[in-house]
């Protein structure tokens, strides 16, 4: 099959994987749901090169841009993109850029798992500015709805994407 044709097939591929998995969800009482797009981030970045993760995750965000209904909830347009958990989802190409740009380097377990790391730390700092600037809150308040509510979930998530990521790696050539 054709290089391009097949990057672009991944993309749009992976760009799927997230909107599918952006529809689980659990309701909190803050203004941020957990969700697996994370997850599908974290397996895009690991099992992509770093311009095919970013583009990937790009899409996805472009996608619920321009309304289609791929965000939590079948949500999608700049009003999901505006709201409170919008710096979240504005954070993924940030977030896979640089989760495989350190897993390109280096591909031992422990570099996976501190690009793991770096990149959910990208994803919290983005999303959690943009919530203090859309709700007027201040950081501690932030920090207690948007960080710590989401920790066990995130590290559950990187074990998963790893152990997902080292099963699928030898199917996916790119």
């Amino acid at each position: 099959m054709n290089t391009k044709v097949k990057n672009m097939l991944y993309c749009a591929l992976f760009a799927c994987l997230i909107a599918i998995l952006a529809q689980i969800q659990i309701a909190l009482p803050t203004l941020v749901p957990i969700t697996l797009q994370t997850l599908g981030v974290y397996l895009v970045s690991l099992l992509l090169k770093p311009k095919l993760a970013f583009i990937s995750t790009l899409v996805y965000v472009f996608m619920g841009a321009i309304g289609l209904p791929v965000f939590g909830g079948f949500s999608g347009g700049l009003a999901s993109l505006l709201g409170p958990s919008g710096g979240y989802i504005f954070s993924f190409p940030i977030m896979a850029l640089v989760i495989a740009l350190i897993v390109k380097r280096n591909e031992k377990l422990s570099f996976k798992i501190i690009a793991l790391i770096i990149g959910t730390a990208v994803c919290y700092l983005i999303g959690t500015l943009w919530f203090i600037y859309v709700t007027n809150t201040s950081l501690i308040p932030a920090l207690t709805m948007c960080v710590i509510p989401f920790l066990p979930g995130d590290t559950l998530k990187i074990i998963i994407s790893i152990i997902l990521a080292n099963r699928l790696n030898s199917k996916i050539a790119n």
